[in-house]
């Protein structure tokens, strides 16, 4: 029943809206601490692009931690149910979105628009403006990155930048692939900023590897900082390995 009602777009957009308001009330509420800014200040002042990544789990305060310039973003998104409520959230700040995500192997008929949607981060990303993707999206495993980001930092000389945020309350969804974090009100929480991963255009398979290592160990380092830093609850990588990963990657096109 419910995924029938959530199949129609008229809920699709009361859902959006109403996370649209907690999340406007809730971050609102909180005590900001902001780390490592210099890089992501530098790109909004001189309106450089670039592609932000957060993991799946944490998306809910990633446009909150990009505070400004909402108008040059545009996010990858699934084309699920919960992607279009995510896209449709994504329109009330004014955000763009792509939709469209890698092949699921246990259903190889099923058509994701994986390619089309490279294609147009791609040529947003060369046009100058900035893109967010969700490294371990949409289906996982939990915080172990793919190979899309790096192979559009790399077919666009854009830097990746990592990104993310934690609050000492906070419900996690264990029983979510994700374990999707639900912030609480009147808390504080702490947002950071990694370091820019550069992938030259020329990069080998070992060298995409090698930038794909760093975007994941950056992010879970970053995310362990978080929660260590607000004195909340950890949440830990998938144990299981993101398949292709470890060794150099195929043909491009995938999209998380």
């Amino acid at each position: 029943m419910s995924k029938r009602l959530l199949s129609r777009p008229w809920a699709q957009e009361v859902l959006a809206f109403f996370v649209l308001l907690y999340l406007e009330l809730v971050r609102h509420s909180i005590r900001w601490e902001h780390r490592n800014t210099d890089f992501v200040q530098s790109v909004w002042d001189e309106r450089k692009p670039v592609l932000g990544c957060v993991w799946h789990g944490r998306i809910l305060m990633a446009l909150h931690g990009w505070a400004r310039q909402k108008d040059r973003m545009v996010a990858l998104a699934s084309r699920s149910r919960e992607g279009e409520i995510g896209s449709r959230l994504a329109r009330w700040y004014k955000v763009g979105v792509v939709r469209g995500s890698s092949r699921n192997p246990d259903k190889p008929g099923a058509a994701k628009g994986g390619e089309a949607a490279y294609r147009a981060m791609v040529n947003h990303l060369n046009a100058g403006g900035c893109g967010a993707v969700t490294p371990d999206g949409p289906r996982g495993p939990r915080m172990r990155a793919g190979f899309g980001a790096v192979r559009m930092a790399r077919d666009t000389g854009v830097p990746i930048l990592p990104f993310t945020w934690s609050t000492h309350r906070k419900t996690i969804l264990r029983k979510a692939w994700d374990h999707h974090c639900l912030p609480h009100f009147f808390t504080r929480g702490v947002i950071i900023w990694g370091e820019p991963i550069h992938v030259a255009r020329d990069a080998s398979p070992a060298d995409l590897e090698a930038a794909r290592l760093n975007l994941e160990t950056q992010l879970n380092d970053l995310s362990r900082e978080a929660d260590e830093a607000v004195a909340g609850d950890t949440i830990e990588p998938d144990a299981k390995r993101r398949p292709g990963t470890g060794r150099a990657p195929g043909k491009a096109g995938a999209t998380a």
